[in-house]
This record gives structure tokens, C-alpha cells and sequence, in this order.
């Protein structure tokens, strides 16, 4: 209520734009302080205020102070998809309610689209079937989006995420990898794709199904994959990774324990670390055991956290809430499955109200931010 106050005030302030804006003067540290109280959505509108604003606004100080902050309290964004009407909102644990989010302003729907992945508060989608070239950046909260030029093949699959070590927090890439191993990666800001020298490995199949979707972490986004041996069943599993820095594929092993046996593995991130959700099943339910890598990129890293059993044989695991605990669909009570929140340290399962067909769902990690994906080349070139 106080912030909503304030936000009233200051426009009331500035309302004779740059004439009142240049009698309203704070240090700019103070400025920053009240506006990083704000929602992003009233940002986003105090930039039309005055041009003083603006400038602070959207300054590299305060969105970098302002994704910094946000990164503290990532939000779980839940995207049911493959069925119309999909659905795309925020759970909070905290308050037992969803945020739906405004839907694209893209043409395409949701229904037809799959989330790639999620990077400094913009979303990444592809258009599902066998075509999957067309691909949108979309920053959901300030309702910024760019449609990216098309790849020059088909891709099979596809990871999103930012060139960490440019500086530039809106270095956003793309990869793409087409049925044939042949790679390529666009960057937002040179508005334009690449080809990858010797594509992807050869050797290695990703591990495709609807749950199992790219990770980013530490400036790379990483696939649970095998090597290929199409005539035995026990090829050992691997993460298989793209470095958006240096532009090259790397891999990691699994935890030996997990590297040769045939059941289904998941990737995710916990408390910043990559972590694997590892599939253990018998002839009468379905358990869980999660792994985490320690020391990125060390194999001798991986430690088993737990295991999580449930006596169904149709379950899984979907991502984190923002308190830790884990987001699974099931069978609830009333006899359909839903969505479920899992308490790894009382080891008990709650539904949260939400019926979920046998369709697919994701569970992202969204950290708010005011960054637009807008391609560099394109601002220089209306300049």
C-alpha cells in the first residue's frame, strides 16, 4: 500500500513532465532506492514520466542493481502446454495463489508454441510440430518482445541464455541443433546467426521428452544426454553443454551410479547448482533420487541429496518452488493428477488445486527484470 502511495505521488509529482521532473531533484542513490521498491510494471511506466527518469531507468547502474536483487528471489513460472487454452502464470507457495501473465502479443498462440528456457527475466519460445524456426525473445513483465530471424535449418533442439562475460546483460543467444548435427547460435546483438564450427557432436543423442528441457547455468545451457550405441541399451548418460562465452559444446558425466542404467534422467538448478532428478522404478511405483553437482564441471562434485518416493508408477518431478521444496504431478486425492508441492524435509505431498490432464507442463525459474530484448544493430541502425 505504501509503495503503491508513493508511486501515485511521484507521478503526481512529474505531472507537467520535464518542468516538475527538473524541480523534483533526489540524489541519485536515493532515486534508486525508491525505484527498486517498485513492481517492474510501474517501472516500466515511470519511464514515460520524464526523460531524466528514463535515462536512470534505463541506465546499465540501475538494471544491473535491479536484476541483482531480483536473482535473490527467483519466481516460479508454470507453462502448461500442447492444449488450448494453455496456461503461463506465477505460484507462490507463500500466498497458495497464481499470477496469470498477460498472454503474447505475438500472433502465434500458446498452444502452439514450446518455452525454450528463461534468462534475466525474458522468456525464450519456439513454434512447436515440425517446424520449429520461428522463435521469439519475450520479456513478459514490461510486454517487450522481438521476433528473431529465421535459422537457416530446421532445429531439433534448441537452448537460450547470455553470453556472461561480455559485460552486457542483454547479450542474449540462441542455439539451435538440426537433425543433422549442424549447429548455429544467433546473438540479439548483432541480430544475426552464425554457423558452429563442426556442429554438434556426433557421438551423442540429447535426451528429448516433453519434461526435459534445456538448463542455463554459469553462461551455458546444458542437455541430459547418452552417447549413441543404437544396439545397447546401457550407453552412459552425460550432460552435454554449449558455452555462449566461447561458442564450443562441452560435456560432463553423470554421477557414476547413474551413467549406464536405462531410466529416464531430468536436469534442473537447485539453490544454484545443476542438479539431476534420477529415475528409479520397480514393478509397483516410481521413486526419485536428486543429484547435485557440487563444483561445476567436476564429476567427483555430484552428491545425492535425497531420494523421493511415492507409490504411483505415473509421477514426476517439475522444478522448485521458491522455498526449496519441488513441484511434482501426480495423483492427488480426488483421484486426477495435478500439481503437488513436495516437502523434501517432512517427506509429505500436497496438492495446490491445480488439475492437469495428461498434457505437458514446465516449471521455470523467472527472475524479474526490465531488460528489452531489443537488437543492438537495429538501435544503431534507426539512430
Amino acid at each position: 500500500m505504501e509503495i503503491k502511495l508513493m508511486h501515485t505521488h511521484m507521478e503526481k509529482i512529474c505531472g507537467d513532465r520535464e518542468m516538475k521532473c527538473s524541480s523534483f531533484r533526489l540524489p541519485e542513490d536515493v532515486m534508486i532506492d525508491i525505484f527498486l521498491r517498485l513492481e517492474v510494471k510501474n517501472l516500466a511506466r515511470l519511464r514515460c514520466v520524464c526523460k531524466s527518469w528514463n535515462t536512470l531507468l534505463t541506465s546499465k547502474t540501475f538494471v544491473e542493481i535491479h536484476l541483482n536483487q531480483s536473482m535473490r528471489n527467483p519466481r516460479p513460472l508454470l507453462f502448461r502446454h500442447g492444449i488450448s487454452p494453455s496456461y503461463l502464470g506465477f505460484y507462490s507457495t507463500k500466498y497458495k495463489e497464481f499470477e496469470d501473465l498477460c498472454d503474447p502479443p505475438f500472433r502465434t498462440q500458446l498452444a502452439d508454441l514450446d518455452v525454450v528456457g528463461s534468462c534475466n527475466g525474458v522468456l525464450c519460445f519456439c513454434s512447436n510440430g515440425s517446424d520449429r524456426s520461428l522463435i521469439y525473445l519475450w520479456n513478459p513483465l514490461i510486454k517487450k518482445y522481438i521476433t528473431l530471424p529465421r535459422p537457416s535449418l530446421n532445429p531439433r533442439y534448441l537452448g537460450f541464455g547470455v553470453n556472461s562475460v561480455s559485460g552486457h546483460l542483454d547479450d542474449f543467444k540462441v542455439v539451435t541443433i538440426s537433425a543433422n548435427a549442424d549447429a548455429e547460435v544467433f546473438s540479439l546483438r548483432s541480430n544475426s546467426w552464425k554457423n558452429i564450427a563442426y556442429g554438434f557432436p556426433r557421438s551423442i543423442e540429447i535426451n528429448r521428452s516433453h519434461i526435459n528441457s534445456s538448463v542455463f547455468l554459469n553462461g551455458s545451457v546444458h542437455w541430459c544426454a547418452r552417447f549413441s550405441c543404437y544396439h545397447d541399451n546401457s550407453c552412459p548418460w552425460l550432460i552435454v553443454s554449449f558455452d555462449f562465452a566461447k561458442e564450443v559444446f562441452q560435456t560432463v558425466m553423470m554421477p557414476y551410479d547413474l551413467s549406464t542404467d536405462d531410466a529416464d534422467k531430468y536436469l534442473n538448478v537447485f539453490d544454484g547448482y545443476l542438479c539431476v532428478f534420477a529415475t528409479i522404478s520397480n514393478n509397483t511405483f516410481r521413486s526419485y533420487e536428486l543429484w547435485v553437482m557440487k563444483e561445476y564441471g567436476s564429476t567427483e562434485s555430484w552428491t545425492k541429496l535425497y531420494t523421493i518416493e511415492k507409490p504411483q508408477r505415473i509421477w514426476w518431478p517439475l522444478g522448485f518452488t521458491e522455498r526449496g521444496k519441488i513441484f511434482i504431478r501426480g495423483e492427488c486425492r480426488h483421484g486426477g493428477y495435478g500439481l503437488l508441492v513436495y516437502n523434501p524435509h517432512s517427506d509429505t505431498f500436497k496438492c495446490i488445486g491445480v488439475h492437469l490432464p495428461y498434457y505437458a507442463i514446465q516449471v521455470l525459474n523467472f527472475v524479474e527484470s526490465i531488460i528489452e530484448p531489443v537488437s543492438q544493430s537495429l538501435i544503431l541502425s534507426r539512430s
